[in-house]
């Protein structure tokens, strides 16, 4: 139980800790229209999106605990949370989650997979954060 509902916890904070902030900064710096926290209706649960965005993180920190293999009796695994992160969710969101939406990968796509990337790769790194918070010093 611990295995899937902490990473899930831990996913779903990291999009309001880490990856949210991280959109609100580049945004504030120029680099973005977008902005944090969107609060548009996202189907087919009505949410806003940054809620959907933290559903959806929530079980994809799930399968980044398992191939990672994070532990307490283990080191952290800092880079490999970063490239999961950034690889896994921006792919998840251009290539699966779009294409659902009605939203297809075309033309120059490369600043879209640059913004993904970083914060996404931040999402992954708030995710491993507080999945080592979570779990405490002692091995199961």
């Amino acid at each position: 139980m611990q295995r899937i509902i902490l990473p899930y916890i831990a996913g779903f904070l990291a999009v309001i800790f880490f990856q949210q902030p991280t959109i609100e900064l580049l945004h504030l710096a120029g680099v973005t229209a977008n902005t944090a926290y969107p609060l548009v209706a996202i189907a087919p649960l009505g949410v806003p999106a940054f809620v959907m965005s933290a559903l959806v993180d929530g079980v994809v920190a799930i399968v980044m605990a398992w191939l990672l293999r994070v532990s307490p009796a283990r080191p952290a695994p800092w880079i490999g949370s970063f490239v999961f992160g950034g690889i896994a969710l921006t792919a998840l969101s251009i290539f699966v989650l779009g294409p659902l939406r009605g939203e297809w990968p075309s033309g120059n796509i490369l600043p879209r997979v640059a913004f993904e990337f970083v914060t996404d790769a931040m999402w992954g790194w708030g995710a491993l954060v507080f999945m080592r918070a979570f779990m405490g010093t002692d091995a199961d």
